[in-house]
């Protein structure tokens, strides 16, 4: 992140020291942090922005500047499949976001893990959480894909790499179901200002400005939809609100279905938001908190549930809380801080009782149904491990930036 590399954020400023730090400017005020405690700390509004590096005066860093970005990107479309991928990574790999050409994509590999070919032109950023910036319809035939920074939400036949359509807007992630797309919508804050039911020409068939969040799944039993983001809302498939449950304190990050009907919910402490924790919420079908999961330490990112054993799967990273001398005012008072400790996976029983820990994390992770192996999208490589811990393969032809990982479902979906 010293390099300038951009991040939804507010309006205050940073300073790149180097690989691992970052000083968040506020005012005449710094504050050094962790680049990982860089996205716990930010703001709740989390505003699109880019970057302008300038010198900053008697410090031998960089001082970013967000201001807002209009941009337009010229996809490029890769070569067409013989047979489906297995998975999808959308890579936030170009730096670079202001001057054309742009880089970001998303990556096809097989179930070995190796890259068969690519989609870029795209233009992301990072965000606070693993949501479904990236989505697979089930039964394989499209992928949708969420630009917050293009301001632009695409369709893309998945063995062809063509795009079927695309919408300009700000939007947050996705979902399908029967061919229809449940995009969320943002007006610069991460809880989300909307929802956008779009079919499979791209034409917007039903909004709603009551269903709002920052990730989303279908329940495709119930036909109904999750949200989550500031609380968490059920909605039917016309959009209509069935329930609100009010338990969130600053916000959940990411969502996934029981076979049940139930959800599983992930939500990140912030530091500045008093009651705020991290932990896993199981929330019954009629809205009921069945279950809280403390997990301490673990900021989460990303919640998964493998649907035979109704196994649960988080990722994240390690943030310990320390007290340091802060001189924002006289005299000087203790502030609590985050000392990083690193990535970790964890997977737990559908109790809640801890099954096993991974020590490699990441933005996001996915489920492989065949097996119920797990995928994550680690800083800077994909780790494959099986569902008892052990490790698979990887993949390094990746970025060391935000990552979003789907498996395709279905079993003609790869070799």
């Amino acid at each position: 992140m010293a390099d300038g590399r951009r991040v939804n954020c507010g309006h205050f400023g940073r300073l790149a020291l180097n690989d691992e730090i970052v000083g968040i400017l506020y005012g005449n005020d710094v504050s050094i942090v962790s680049c990982e405690q860089y996205l716990t700390t930010m703001p709740q509004h989390m505003i699109h922005h880019e970057s302008k590096i300038c010198p900053l005066a008697g410090i031998g860093v960089s001082f970013v500047l967000f201001a807002s970005l209009s941009v337009v990107a010229q996809t490029e479309t890769p070569t067409p499949l013989p047979q489906p991928p297995h998975i999808l990574v959308l890579d936030n790999c170009d730096s670079d976001y202001k001057v054309p050409p742009f880089n970001d994509g998303v990556l096809f590999l097989n179930s070995k893990g190796e890259v068969i070919n690519k989609i870029g032109g795209l233009n992301i950023c990072q965000n606070v959480g693993g949501n479904r910036a990236i989505s697979v319809s089930r039964d394989g035939r499209f992928f949708v894909v969420c630009e917050n920074v293009a301001k632009k939400i695409t369709a893309y036949d998945l063995l062809t790499g063509n795009e079927i359509w695309s919408l300009p807007g700000e939007f947050i992630c996705a979902a399908i179901d029967q061919g229809v797309t449940y995009a969320l919508t943002s007006d610069g804050r991460i809880y989300g200002n909307g929802i956008l039911a779009i079919d499979s020409r791209g034409n917007i068939t039903k909004q709603s400005a009551v269903i709002t969040g920052y990730d989303i799944v279908v329940d495709p039993n119930a036909k109904v939809l999750w949200s989550v983001g500031g609380d968490i809302k059920k909605c039917d498939m016309n959009l209509q609100a069935v329930r609100t449950i009010d338990c969130i304190t600053w916000c959940a990050v990411s969502v996934a279905i029981n076979p049940d009907g139930s959800i599983w919910v992930a939500e990140r402490e912030h530091i500045d938001h008093t009651g705020s924790q991290n932990r896993l919420l199981k929330i019954s079908s009629q809205g009921q908190v069945l279950q809280t999961v403390p997990l301490n330490d673990l900021s989460p990112l990303c919640v998964r549930v493998n649907q035979p054993d109704c196994s649960v799967w988080v990722t994240g990273i390690c943030l310990r809380i320390k007290k340091r001398l802060s001189f924002r005012q006289w005299p000087p008072a203790w502030r609590r801080t985050y000392k990083y400790v690193g990535p970790r996976t964890y997977k737990y029983s559908p109790q809640g009782k801890l099954l096993l820990q991974i020590k490699r994390g990441g933005h996001s992770i996915d489920l492989d149904p065949v097996d119920g192996s797990v995928w994550i999208a680690d800083r800077t490589k994909l780790w494959h491990y099986s569902c008892e811990g052990k490790r698979l393969g990887t993949c390094d032809d990746v970025s060391d930036d935000n990552k979003w990982i789907t498996v395709v479902p279905g079993k003609d979906a790869g070799n």
